[in-house]
């Protein structure tokens, strides 16, 4: 088994020199636990030996896993990938950011002891000498090539380590921004960076320093980076998975690089669709998808009274859709002509009516059509028709419900007939059914429209008229250029025992469609008839549970039950179901 370890590679390692992909054993595995805000970060230390001698070294904490399920235990071979030696507390450690386990073993090799700088005289000539006898015996027609020296990887760099220096491209910049603090005016400007290993961090210039490197510092292009500050990364503001981020200073000095072959265009760490419903409102994620639909450009105000530009869009894969809202100047730029696959960089996740949407400002950056095998699959599946599937598939839409909690989902079901032979909704307050019911028709002629134009205040929904050249509320009288339209039509519900007509609103019904309220109008407008009836017709019939408003009003002295559809839930799982069925059918029994 000795043969197996790359030996003498301690030696060259500690030197500096190039050691391609060596081959050591693991002869101690240790945790170690340090906190960062707040947060606890466990990394592992060891000692890897090529049976002679060995050196400390820690992992990076991406390797985690590999220990955790023992691919990495005591006595194990391993093959070093990428590694990058530094100083910490007067010990030299190799940081270790890339490796793959060979083989396990139960006993260690040799009797290694530590190598240091005692022992560097005696054993670096003898070890050169043995090298060169190799390097004339293996005639190789290629060798792979490790990382340039002198160069530390972004994932190797560490509060400890104040000598470094970094090979990176520049992938994202942002203008100059002014602010003011504590009365008095400075600017900031960030930039994103990428290395040969893939990883990316976030780098900051504050006042003068921003009027040195703006026009240094060009997308796109690589330079050599050395001194600055590094701090631990606030993940508030960035979607960069990072532990550090790097504040640039008087002691900074960039130097344009033109071997550039080994640094990629572009570093892609993104998240599925399926992974946001357990992401945390307010995270800010990349994420990969294909624009399904996309909405007019409108005009909200905040609560403040701002005007904003808005698109709603939708963004899809070959699974799930999710709500995706553009804002300001990346909404009036971007209309995503031919359904382009994108990857949102720094999106922001949050919620509505207990459904998960994502978000895109000013300060997130859009890569249309990237260049990876996702992307072609996303693109491949659409044009099969894969869009139209997703529509059908509303079972797969995030979110819990087609609107509200589930906890109304558990309860007891009435039959449709309860609510006329009960007499519901005749009290002070509303009554609630929940009914297992097959939505059978929605009602969309010229006397019965399906949505209205509504008001574009922040969190006002309320229906507006045009008076001259202005939209006005009927209610909240506020004045706009141009509405929202929202839907509201009726829809036939039915079960074994009765139909009723009962109102469903936009979110339920953009659920159930499948298209916005927007797209819809617009058809009517232009008079494509068959397009707009299509998307009624094969949206129905569709079975699911339905929870139901049932309330009175009164009108010209008669009096009038309404029935809302708050909350509709599709039936995918059947054999749930009927498990369901079977315990309403016991508790008849027992009874």
């Amino acid at each position: 088994m000795t043969s197996q370890l790359t030996e003498g590679s301690i030696p060259k390692i500690f030197q500096n020199e190039e050691c391609v992909h060596p081959i050591l054993q693991v002869i101690d595995l240790e945790e170690t636990h340090s906190k960062n805000q707040d947060e606890e970060t466990v990394r592992y230390r060891l000692k890897l030996s090529d049976g002679k001698f060995y050196l400390l070294a820690t992992l990076n904490r991406q390797l985690n896993e590999m220990v955790t399920n023992e691919e990495i235990k005591n006595f194990s071979f391993v093959k070093l990938l990428n590694y990058q030696k530094t100083v910490i507390k007067n010990t030299d450690f190799l940081l270790v950011s890339n490796l793959e386990s060979v083989s396990a073993q139960t006993d260690k090799i040799g009797e290694p002891t530590q190598f240091t700088k005692e022992t560097q005289e005696n054993e670096i000539e003898i070890e050169k000498e043995q090298e060169q006898e190799k390097e004339k015996e293996q005639e190789q027609p290629f060798k792979t090539q490790p990382l340039e020296t002198g160069i530390t990887l972004l994932q190797n760099l560490n509060t400890y380590n104040k000598n470094w220096k970094i090979k990176v491209r520049v992938t994202n910049k942002t203008e100059p921004k002014i602010y003011n603090k504590n009365g008095k005016q400075g600017q900031v400007m960030y930039v994103t960076l990428v290395d040969s290993n893939g990883d990316e961090m976030r780098a900051t210039m504050f006042n003068d320093n921003v009027t040195k490197f703006d026009k240094v510092l060009q997308v796109s292009k690589c330079y050599y980076i050395s001194g600055g500050m590094l701090k631990p990364a606030d993940r508030r503001f960035s979607s960069i998975q990072s532990d550090y981020e790097i504040n640039f200073n008087n002691y900074t000095t960039i130097t344009l690089c033109t071997n550039t072959s080994d640094l990629p265009k572009e570093a892609y760490h993104y998240k599925k669709l399926s992974e946001i419903e357990k992401t945390q409102n307010g995270t800010k994620i990349d994420v990969l998808g294909i624009i399904a639909e996309v909405g007019e450009l409108i005009e909200v105000k905040s609560r403040t009274g701002k005007q904003l530009k808005k698109r709603e869009c939708v963004l899809a894969d070959q699974y799930l859709r999710i709500s995706c809202n553009f804002w300001g100047e990346i909404a009036e730029k971007n209309t995503f002509p031919d359904n382009p696959v994108i990857i949102l960089k720094g999106a922001n996740v949050g919620e509505y009516l207990n459904k998960k949407n994502i978000s895109a400002s000013s300060s997130v950056r859009i890569i249309l059509d990237p260049e990876i095998n996702e992307a072609q699959e996303i693109r491949d599946w659409w044009y099969r028709g894969g869009g139209k599937k997703t529509q059908e598939q509303l079972g797969k839409t995030i979110g819990k419900s087609f609107s509200g909690n589930t906890n109304w989902i558990e309860g007891d079901r009435d039959p449709l007939c309860n609510i006329l032979n009960l007499n519901l909704g005749s009290g002070e307050k509303a009554d609630y059914v929940t009914s297992k019911v097959t939505i059978t028709h929605i009602l969309h002629d010229e006397n019965n429209p399906v949505c209205y134009p509504s008001c574009t205040f922040e969190n006002c929904t309320k229906k507006v008229t045009l008076q001259g050249s202005h939209w006005v509320g009927e209610k909240c009288n506020h004045r706009v250029q141009k509405p929202n339209y929202r839907y509201n039509p009726k829809i036939r519900l039915t079960d074994s025992s009765s139909s009723i007509y009962a109102t469903a609103f936009n979110q339920i019904c953009e659920d159930i469609l499948g298209v916005k309220a927007e797209r819809v109008e617009t058809l009517k407008q232009q008079g494509r008839n068959d397009e707009f009836n299509e998307i009624f017709n094969k949206a129905v019939p569709i079975e699911g549970l339905a929870r139901i408003r049932i309330t009175e009003s009164e009108y010209e002295g008669k009096t009038f039950k309404r029935s809302i559809l708050s909350s509709f839930k599709p039936i995918t799982d059947y054999v749930l179901e009927s498990k369901k069925i079977i315990e309403q059918i016991n508790k008849i029994s027992e009874n």
